[in-house]
């Protein structure tokens, strides 16, 4: 009896019934004015699950502002082997996202930041065929987008 409770102990543990889900930062992208910082997440909820990315701005001096959240893309592709989401800024106050397809896409038109408006502009069908293939996190880690 003992051998079996320690076996479905090991088994479940094995598993993560719980179903935690890693969150890493894969990318980054200060603003043009360097007012703004780009954050980009990577979220992984295991073998049943795609790649979410989560994207959150911060200004530039924080002053113990949270975040602020700025779009969730789900199973997103930046070419037919590269997942993931890249960011751009098109000028100091609208940051591109840029990614091929994604399963789903929620994303503000504009946002609150450091009291000051930007604008958050999803741009899909934009392929980026030099991204390393695979997920962002393990093709090398941070991105520093433009």
């Amino acid at each position: 009896m003992y051998r079996l409770a320690a076996f479905l102990l090991l088994f479940l543990a094995a598993c993560d019934p719980l179903g935690s889900t890693s969150r890493d930062e894969v990318a980054w992208a200060n603003s043009p004015d360097g007012r703004t910082h780009a954050i980009l997440l990577q979220t992984n909820g295991g073998a049943t699950t795609s790649f979410g990315y989560l994207v959150e701005l911060h200004p530039a001096d924080h002053q113990g502002e949270p975040p602020v959240s700025a779009g969730n893309l789900y199973g997103a592709v930046r070419s037919d082997c590269a997942y993931g989401v890249d960011l751009h800024w098109l000028e100091p106050r609208t940051l591109a996202l840029r990614f091929d397809r994604a399963k789903q896409v929620r994303v503000p038109s504009s946002v609150v930041v450091g009291g000051r408006q930007v604008r958050i502009v999803p741009q899909p069908r934009y392929k980026n065929d030099a991204a390393p293939c695979g997920e962002m996190l393990a093709s090398g880690g941070m991105f520093k987008g433009n």
